[in-house]
């Protein structure tokens, strides 16, 4: 009889509504233009204090407690923007006491996402230390928050965005 022993999950939903990330973006400057950058995990960069769930924009609100809430249900403790401009990456890091961690792409993700394995041993294993997530703009991903990840250097000219949120299990 064969177990599948700890499994990670993550899910990718493709599909925010292009009007709500054009907005999303715009808030994304405006956000920046308000409050100096929190430096938890970006080197070069931008991030922004967390910011209320209710702050968060309404349509945005609607529609991720129905994308999310038919996966399982959650609340959002924080949120915040992310502003990657060239050369400007991420170290690696988790999200210790929640118990998801979602970002929501403004932009295309580049493949510069990567999810180390939670299994140290396996990370010496060129094939399984870790996967690189390629999410384009409107996808969101979700995985467990205690998954170090990390995001590689902005190759581009333009600036990369994205929204992580902390999400705890009702």
């Amino acid at each position: 009889m064969k177990h599948d022993l700890w499994s990670t999950p993550l899910w990718h939903i493709k599909g925010v509504p292009l009007q709500l990330i054009d907005e999303l973006y715009q808030g994304a400057y405006r956000i920046k233009e308000r409050w100096p950058s929190e430096n938890r995990s970006n080197e070069g960069g931008y991030q922004s204090p967390f910011l209320d769930w209710k702050d968060f924009h309404p349509q945005g609100i609607e529609y991720i407690n129905k994308v999310v809430g038919d996966i399982f249900e959650f609340k959002v403790k924080e949120w915040w923007y992310n502003i990657n401009g060239n050369g400007h990456w991420n170290h690696p890091h988790s999200h210790t006491g929640s118990d998801f961690a979602l970002v929501l792409y403004v932009t295309d993700s580049d493949e510069l996402l990567h999810l180390l394995s939670p299994f140290p041993q396996r990370r010496f294993e060129r094939s399984a230390d870790h996967v690189n997530v390629d999410a384009k703009k409107g996808d969101i991903i979700i995985f467990p928050a205690a998954i170090y990840h990390y995001v590689l250097p902005n190759p581009r000219e333009e600036d990369r965005i994205s929204i992580s949120m902390n999400l705890q299990l009702c």
